[in-house]
């Protein structure tokens, strides 16, 4: 079961060491702009069973509204690994964007 967290929670969680960030954009998009130490898994990546995370913390999924992360939590969910889907995706970020 996988659960949802807010753009400002997962941040936060991810400066102290408790989780990592997934955007799950095409690679232009994430280029364009991302959020400070998310690194980029591309949904197609995730569904087609590619990205096998190893890692013990929790990962926090992001795309540009939340329903491609949802898409992408579900398939990791199904796969045991522990994570959350970002409610409305990177548009309700108001803080830096790094390229």
């Amino acid at each position: 079961m996988f659960d949802f967290i807010t753009i400002s929670d997962a941040v936060k969680l991810c400066y102290s060491g408790q989780g990592m960030l997934v955007d799950v954009r095409p690679e232009e998009e994430y280029r364009a702009g991302h959020l400070p130490m998310a690194e980029n898994v591309p949904l197609k990546d995730i569904l087609d069973g590619r990205y096998r995370p190893d890692v013990d913390i929790p990962l926090f999924l992001y795309c540009d509204t939340g329903s491609d992360s949802l898409l992408a939590a579900r398939k990791l969910d199904e796969d045991g690994v522990h994570v959350y889907t970002v409610a409305g995706g990177i548009g309700t970020y108001k803080g830096y964007l790094e390229k």
